[in-house]
């Protein structure tokens, strides 16, 4: 039995660890022990999520999104990290995607000789830092699930053995498939409304990192660029997503739970969860901001994506993508070409190239592979019979 443990850092990379994690608690050589920590401390600190058991809590969410405080909650993380996985016995450490806490969590497997599983590498978005802490997690990493064959040769380009990389789908879709959505009258009780408006417009939008003019600045430049191209949709209901915690986060928050404060078109939520997230994007008409969700999972709703600056510039796009800069004009025209499209709401998800809900399976199965090698085996990047091989690529 291999002890793999999930290191989460919050909402974003639990809605991708979470149905790997729940099929490896089905395995008989695979066992998954959760580790939470970052953003999941914003509010009450999870004992279990999604019905799996928090095994350990690790305070390392940052005082404040200023840069030093990020880089201290990287360090604190590697630190806690540390004593976490030698305290669970694990066997190897198993993250996802792109985050400084995330970075802080794989030094510390590094440090401690476990074998890292990377999800998500290979990606590229060059407006944030995140990019260059998804690529050094890959090179600390032995075990690589993509989410695109052009993934996986970007990381086969980075050095990395192509045996140990494995085109899996994104497992972040596989709730499409599995997870039920709330109908119309429930989404809006949950979100405090009496019905849902016309248009439904859902905003996610975090700071750029590496903007041209500071990260700070830039947050509150952009943001106000966002809501004047929202401003001419007078009937819209447009909902509004916490930020994350890099710095400018807490420049876009503030800005928006004022907006949300003063006009009733608005609704802030904190923290939507997959369900309602999902359940909003099966029947918003658009979406609008420079998170990653709008290039990965919006997709496979069909949704119309304004994509604003260049946070996730380098990304592959596969779906209907508006790409303006941070500018009320382009983002006003965008958003009503967006909005022109018909469709029959709820969308039902459909499969990409980049998910068909099949992911957990296909990572399970070469999980459990890796589990059958030695230690000293895992450690070193040498071929997995089954990897590339016998699990079969995600379909298009």
């Amino acid at each position: 039995m291999m002890r793999v443990a999930f290191f989460t850092s919050g909402r974003q990379d639990w809605g991708i660890l979470g149905p790997v994690a729940h099929a490896a608690a089905r395995s008989g050589l695979v066992e998954a022990v959760v580790i939470a920590g970052g953003m999941h401390g914003r509010g009450e600190i999870p004992r279990e999520l999604e019905g799996l058991r928090v095994d350990e809590y690790v305070e390392t969410l940052p005082a404040g999104d200023r840069p030093r405080a990020v880089a201290q909650a990287a360090g604190l993380t590697a630190t806690l990290l540390a004593g976490s996985l030698e305290r669970l016995r694990a066997d190897a450490l198993l993250i996802a995607g792109d985050r400084t806490e995330t970075l802080g969590a794989a030094l510390a497997a590094a440090c401690l000789a476990l074998p890292i599983i990377h999800l998500h590498g290979g990606e590229e978005s060059a407006g944030a830092i995140d990019n260059a802490c998804r690529h050094a997690i890959t090179k600390l990493s032995h075990l690589h699930f993509v989410a695109h064959a052009d993934y996986a040769r970007r990381i086969a380009a980075m050095g990395e053995r192509p045996e140990r990389v494995v085109v899996s789908g994104a497992p972040a879709l596989d709730r499409l498939w599995t997870d039920p959505r709330l109908d119309g009258f429930k989404l809006a009780r949950s979100l405090g409304l009496k019905a849902l408006g016309s248009p439904l417009v859902l905003v996610t939008h975090h700071p750029a990192t590496l903007g041209r003019i500071g990260p700070e600045d830039e947050a509150a430049a952009v943001i106000e660029g966002v809501l004047r191209g929202l401003a001419g949709q007078a009937e819209a209901t447009v909902v509004v997503t916490a930020p994350n915690c890099d710095t400018g986060g807490q420049a876009i928050d503030a800005r928006m739970r004022r907006i949300a404060d003063g006009d009733q078109r608005f609704v802030w939520v904190n923290a939507l969860g997959s369900q309602r997230y999902f359940s909003l994007m099966a029947r918003a008409a658009a979406m609008v901001g420079n998170s990653s969700s709008g290039l990965l999972e919006a997709p496979s709703f069909g949704l119309p994506v304004v994509n604003v600056g260049d946070r996730q510039k380098g990304r592959l796009r596969i779906g209907e993508v508006f790409d303006v800069e941070a500018d009320a004009e382009q983002i006003a025209a965008a958003l009503a070409g967006a909005l022109s499209r018909h469709a029959e709401y709820p969308r039902e998800p459909r499969a990409t190239s980049l998910g068909d809900g099949h992911a957990a399976e296909r990572i399970l199965a070469s999980l459990e592979a890796f589990a059958k090698e030695s230690r000293a085996a895992r450690l070193e990047k040498l071929p997995v019979p089954m990897i590339g091989k016998e699990v079969a690529p995600c379909v298009p």
